[in-house]
């Protein structure tokens, strides 16, 4: 039956049924990760306690926001070669990837430079709130080693997002659920072997770097090996379009770590790593409602970057429907359900010091619905390259946010912390998308955007190459 619909879908809407598949692949690989974070995480918690299992995932999703540095090439890519793929242009996207991997590269050497020279000044006891200073040098050296896999993930990370413009999503699904499964495997070893919290964040971003690698292998020598990264293939006018649209991601990406991944570093500045566990494992568990409608975005950005640049408007008024129907009907009711019940799930899978008050469970189930829909938003506007005005109100969010944040933890604790995220989401991000996202689906920026953007593509491929693109009939990508 399964099969059925999708040849159907294939056949009437071909470019929704590569959204449907990829998402496919993404609920197998969704559903490893939910199974090995719900077998890894009490297994961490208990074995590291609340401080040490605190400054781990403050660590984890402090040095991750430096991810970021990458200058916004990585979400430009993905925009990219879905152009490379909508005009079947080879050597278009040979010359987008090739830069955009030079280019990163590049930044992650610089960035190791100067991490070499400012982190012995770091004071991690402080920073992280941690009362014995042996538990602060672990930190540091956890720090160190999650930084470190960061650096290297800026390059190779582009993997997922070249077979993402190519709206092969399933592929790099397959090598994230690998990710998770070695995670998983690492951390059951360490255990074991009575390590340190040292010997388990090292093991961790191996494992995790491994299926990274294993992915860049594939897609080099197998899969895509026409796009190969070669120095040769690298132009410095690809590298000032690449600089000029990553830009605006790059501030969009600053404030999405002001709104979304300060938290735990404030609570556990202001009221100790300890704090940080129910926070975090609070937030992981209500995430989950938003599961299904996740699974999608990966797929849907590529899919809206093609069928804009396309000028097929009423598919993307129709795709943009259907995900937000979805959205509505899956996450509220999970949401609802994880509000009533979560307390007690979370008392049996981590333990009663990870269990959060009423108000904080309800309040993070309010706000991964608001989170879900916005999802959806923000991958129309980013495949449509609207950004301007959304990195404006996306600015003044992390403004609002952080400020909030550090008044709030002191008064209110932990709740004060995502209240400032609610409130300043809702007045800078919330009303502002909603009214851009009217303004594309009644077609007021397709014309004047989209076809300067073809024209513009047209002419960057002449310049390179000398002749008018080809348009090959074999699909390279996703």
């Amino acid at each position: 039956m399964i099969n059925a619909f999708h040849t159907r879908m294939k056949k009437d809407d071909p470019r929704f049924a590569r959204v449907l598949k990829g998402g496919l692949s993404g609920a197998v690989g969704k559903a490893t990760a939910v199974l090995v974070n719900a077998v890894s995480l009490p297994i961490t918690i208990r074995y590291l306690g609340p401080e040490q299992y605190g400054f781990w995932v403050t660590i984890s999703t402090t040095i991750m926001m430096l991810a970021v540095l990458d200058l916004g090439i990585a979400n430009t890519l993905t925009n990219c070669i879905s152009r490379a793929y909508a005009e079947r242009s080879e050597e278009m996207a040979k010359r987008y990837y090739a830069t955009a991997f030079w280019a990163t590269s590049t930044i992650a050497v610089l960035l190791g430079l100067l991490s070499a020279v400012i982190w012995p000044h770091i004071d991690w006891q402080k920073l992280f709130g941690l009362g014995d200073p042996a538990v602060a040098r672990q930190a540091g050296k956890c720090a160190a080693i999650s930084f470190g896999y960061v650096l290297l993930t800026l390059p190779l990370g582009l993997a997922n997002k070249v077979m993402g413009g190519y709206q092969r999503v399933p592929i790099a699904n397959t090598f994230a659920m690998l990710n998770s499964v070695l995670g998983l495997v690492a951390i059951i070893l360490v255990v074991r072997m009575h390590g340190t919290v040292v010997d388990l964040m090292a093991a961790f971003c191996a494992a995790m770097l491994t299926g990274t690698i294993l992915l860049n292998l594939w897609m080099g020598l197998r899969h895509e090996p026409r796009i190969r990264p070669t120095p040769r293939r690298v132009h410095l006018s690809t590298a000032r379009e690449i600089m000029s649209h990553g830009m605006l991601f790059f501030i969009l990406q600053l404030a999405g770590l002001a709104v979304f991944n300060t938290d735990n570093l404030i609570i556990a500045h202001f009221l100790g790593a300890e704090q940080v566990t129910p926070y975090a494992v609070t937030l992981r568990l209500v995430g989950y409602a938003a599961v299904l409608q996740s699974l999608l975005v990966p797929s849907l950005w590529p899919a809206f970057s093609e069928a804009y640049v396309s000028h097929d408007l009423a598919w993307i008024r129709t795709a943009y429907h259907r995900i937000m129907r979805a959205t509505l009907l899956t996450v509220i009711p999970t949401a609802l359900f994880l509000g009533f019940a979560g307390r007690w799930i979370i008392g049996v899978w981590a333990g009663k010091a990870a269990v959060p008050s009423s108000v904080l469970l309800w309040s993070m189930c309010f706000w991964t619905v608001l989170l879900s829909i916005t999802l959806n938003q923000g991958a129309l506007l980013a495949a449509t390259q609207h950004l301007q005005l959304q990195t404006i109100y996306s600015s003044l969010a992390a403004v609002l946010n952080l400020i909030l944040s550090i008044v709030l933890v002191q008064h209110l604790g932990a709740i004060g912390v995502l209240m400032a995220t609610i409130i300043s989401y809702l007045v800078f991000i919330v009303f502002p998308a909603t009214w851009q996202i009217r303004q594309i689906l009644q077609g007021r920026y397709l014309n004047a955007n989209s076809v300067h953007g073809k024209r513009e593509v047209q002419a960057d491929v002449i310049e390179s190459v000398g002749v008018s693109p080809a348009l090959p009939e074999d699909a390279y990508f996703k």
